[in-house]
């Protein structure tokens, strides 16, 4: 479900990186986008936290330090 909107998503993060999961699936809904829905807050909920996490995983997951979290999903893992 949200994979076509995937790097979107990525790019409001970027820009914005306390924006909350509802306002984040909210945009989709505004522009008319009949697939997403309140019920589709707990994907991308999930999706938002994935994607905060990578950063620090990155840094954790780096040649000084053995790995101790597990790899992060991306969204195609949440939505599968």
């Amino acid at each position: 479900m949200l994979g076509p909107y995937e790097a979107q998503i990525r790019s409001w993060l970027e820009a914005e990186p306390t924006l909350s999961a509802p306002v984040v699936l909210q945009r989709p809904m505004n522009v008319g986008q009949r697939q997403f829905t309140n019920k589709s807050l707990r994907t991308v909920q999930m999706a938002v936290k994935a994607s905060r996490q990578e950063p620090a995983l990155e840094i954790l997951n780096g040649d000084w330090m053995t790995p101790v979290l597990p790899p992060v999903k991306s969204f195609g893992n949440i939505l599968r």
